[in-house]
């Protein structure tokens, strides 16, 4: 790992937040079912991948950026 590859300190809380923005999504999920948000199979299946898929894309980037750059 060399130095000029370390990202800003700005921009690694920019991903933190969006991962906790994502996980976020995570949590509200399962009550927008409850409450009748999402009325269709579609909109229940698409916005479930969205809301998983997200997190999930997000957790293994920052994981990988993490690794590959340091904290």
């Amino acid at each position: 790992m060399s130095l000029k590859n370390k990202k800003p300190k700005y921009l690694r809380i920019l991903d933190v937040v969006g991962l906790a923005v994502a996980f976020n999504f995570c949590i509200a999920y399962p009550k927008w079912l409850t409450e009748g948000y999402l009325d269709s199979w579609y909109l229940k299946i698409a916005v479930g991948i969205a809301v998983y898929g997200g997190f999930i894309a997000a957790l293994v980037w920052v994981i990988k950026d993490v690794k590959r750059s340091g904290w």
